[in-house]
Formats: C-alpha cells, sequence, structure tokens
C-alpha cells in the first residue's frame, strides 16, 4: 500500500479484558486563531518529488524514494548539503522504502528502512552509513502462533504518514508493527483475537536485531468495526510517556513505555469524515481505495516538549485533501484549525510549526517540494 499519497492525487494497549473503564483526561478548551502560513517551494532538479521527510533541530531532510539521495534544508527551504545516493559502494544505499532519525538514540543513529525488513544505520550527524542488519522476527520458530508473538508480525508497511522509531531507557527500539495475515489462524478473515490480543508495537533490540517482544494493543474501535484495512497508526514519545494516535479514532491513548494504558486524551477532529467500510474480510486493496476515495484519517502526531505541546495532523476527506491540527496542552484540546491540503508536520521552532505537502507539485518536466511555516 505504499505510495497512497499518489493515488490521493489521481482520487481528487491491553487485552480486552483490562481495557474497560480507561479514564479519559483533559478537556475542550479549543479557541479560533488566527493562523499566517508561509509556503517555500524547493526544486530539486534530480528527484521525482516522492520520498519522506524529518526535522532534527533547524534542520529539514528529504529522502528521495527513487534516488536514495538525501537534501537537507534550512528553516527556510534551502538546500545546504546532499548526501547518499542509490549504489553498493561506500556510503550508497542499494535498497531504501523510507528514513527516519532513531529518537532518543545516545549514538545518534537514523535509520533506513528497505523491502526485505533490512534496517541500515546511519551516523546522523556525520551522513556516514554505518552498516545494514537484518530484522529478526523469529519467522523461523514454528511455536508461538499467537497475536504476541513476534513471529506473525513485520514492519508496518504504510509509511506516507510517517514513522516513528525511539529508543527507550532499556534501549530497545520501538516501532510500529504490522500483523502477517498469512500467519494467522484464518488469513483471509478478521478473528475476534486480532484485536483482543493482537499487538501495534514491536521491540527491537539494535545488538542482536531480534525483535525481542511486541507490545500495546488495538483500541476497542477495531473490536466493535472491524477494519483491517486501516490498522495504520502514528506514535511519538516524551520520555516514558508515549502517545498513540491510530488513523481511525477521535481518541489519543497514553502509555507508560512501553505498554501499560494510562489513560486517553482528545476529541474529534473538525469536519472529519469517518465513514469507513466496516467488515471482517481481509480484502485490503478494494476496501482501501474505496475508503480513500472520500474519507478522512488522523495522519500524524508529535509532541514539543519545549512547550509541553502535543499536535496531531488529519486529513478531513481525502477527496480534496482538505487538512487540520489540532494542538493539546495539559491534556487539553486548545486548538483546532485548517492547515494546507496534504499538510505533513514536521516540527516545532521559536514558536512556528514547520510542515510539508504530502504530494510535490508537477508541472510539466518540473517537480517542486513544497515546505510550509505555520504562525499563530
Amino acid at each position: 500500500m505504499k505510495r497512497i499519497c499518489a493515488a490521493l492525487s489521481v482520487l481528487c494497549c491491553l487485552s480486552c479484558g483490562t481495557r474497560q473503564n480507561i479514564i479519559h483526561e483533559g478537556k475542550d478548551r479549543s479557541e479560533a486563531l488566527d493562523v499566517t502560513v508561509d509556503t517555500v517551494y524547493v526544486d530539486v532538479p534530480e528527484s521525482g518529488g516522492y520520498g519522506n521527510f524529518y526535522m532534527t533541530d533547524t534542520v529539514i531532510t528529504f529522502a528521495d524514494e527513487m534516488t536514495y539521495r538525501f537534501y537537507d534544508m534550512d528553516l527556510s527551504g534551502n538546500i545546504i548539503r546532499e548526501y547518499f545516493r542509490k549504489g553498493r559502494g561506500d556510503n550508497e544505499i542499494p535498497s531504501m522504502i523510507y528514513a527516519y532519525p532513531i529518537i532518543g538514540d545516545p549514538h545518534g543513529r537514523g535509520v533506513i528502512i528497505d523491502s526485505g525488513n533490512g534496517i541500515t544505520f546511519f551516523d546522523m550527524k556525520q551522513k556516514k552509513i554505518l552498516g545494514r542488519s537484518q530484522i529478526d522476527f523469529k519467522w523461523d520458530n514454528r511455536p508461538g502462533h499467537g497475536y504476541r508473538s513476534p513471529r506473525i508480525y513485520n514492519l508496518a508497511d504504510l509509511s506516507d504518514f510517517g514513522m516513528t522509531f525511539y529508543m527507550g531507557r532499556d534501549s530497545m527500539i520501538l516501532f510500529q508493527a504490522n500483523i502477517i495475515n498469512r500467519m494467522t489462524g484464518s488469513p483471509g478473515r478478521v478473528e475476534s483475537k486480532r484485536y483482543d490480543e493482537g499487538a501495534i508495537f514491536g521491540r527491537l533490540n539494535p545488538e542482536t536485531m531480534e525483535v525481542e517482544s511486541v507490545a500495546g494493543s488495538f483500541p476497542a474501535i477495531y473490536g466493535k468495526k472491524p477494519m483491517p484495512h486501516l490498522e495504520f497508526f502514528q506514535y511519538t514519545a516524551n520520555g516514558d510517556t508515549v502517545y498513540v494516535n491510530h488513523g481511525v479514532d477521535s481518541l489519543i491513548y497514553v502509555y507508560g513505555y512501553p505498554d501499560r494504558l494510562l489513560y486517553t486524551i482528545g476529541y474529534e477532529c473538525e469536519n472529519i469524515d469517518r465513514g469507513y467500510t466496516v467488515t471482517r474480510e481481509i480484502d485490503l486493496g478494494d476496501n482501501f481505495r474505496k475508503d480513500f476515495s472520500h474519507v478522512g484519517i488522523n495522519t500524524g502526531l508529535m509532541y514539543f516538549p519545549e512547550d509541553s505541546l502535543l499536535c496531531r495532523t488529519y486529513i478531513r476527506t481525502t477527496t480534496t485533501g482538505a487538512s487540520g491540527m489540532q494542538i493539546y496542552k495539559g491534556n487539553d484540546l486548545v486548538a483546532d484549525f485548517g492547515v494546507p491540503d496534504y499538510f505533513k508536520l514536521l516540527g516545532y521552532s521559536d514558536g512556528i510549526f514547520y510542515g510539508a505537502r504530502f504530494i510535490p507539485l508537477e508541472d510539466g518536466d518540473s517537480t517542486r517540494l513544497v515546505l510550509y511555516r505555520l504562525s499563530l
């Protein structure tokens, strides 16, 4: 399902028994805000325009999924450095789907993920490839077919809305995991225990490259309204607190690292279309395309400790790409406002939010990346 963005442009916890009586924190204190948007266009002649963005400190990086070249930009959109490329030599990448920093890694590393569940580690500061390793989900271990076994998972494959890799105090890398349907007891149909027992996170030991365990759980909405084609989510972390934002849910789930559910926060996004297909049949392609011709979806979650802000982004309806952003502070919703179409939040610095457009602008033979600066 990679490259949902291209399709959009064409279409223009714990087990169920312990999830009862979850406390909901926070109040809706949102007020109308004046939002100023500055738009920056970035020409990258050798790029096809598709890939992923991330922001570290005051640098925005674009990782091109076609050329495997990385472009560092300042906050005004000026390219300040280019590095890496497709190939098998020094500082070259033989395969890449997406790339992101490892948040909280004391060694300052990032990861490049390829289609074979491989991870290439790189030094974020020196821009140097450190080596590639294969993630071990213990697929060769035949025992353990249950939903709490790493062997029925792989890396999440819907990466268009962003991926997060977070290293906790236990030196494990937390990542979004994906159930392999063919490995379950009912490959073509959702079992009830999928959402009762299924996990959402994997915990990777970077020293051994083994996924030592899976963690977290699906929210109750999936048990009530099965939607196997829309199981993706985003998460962010602040110390030992992990916030999880499922694409179809108005709630934000707050965990004590890695999966001790503490409470929920969150209020429904403004004017969002939640008319998803409810089904137990695992027919990902057809249902996915049908829903994404009209529905809205939560697209991002980021926490900014400097001002204690938790920000959630969403697309109201994929027909037009109309998008919005919510801001939470102290668990309270303090703002919900419109942002540019197909908006992806990248970071926050000195009171300004930085973002990019999921889909590049194409004009004839020219392709431009689009960056945004939002002032409230």
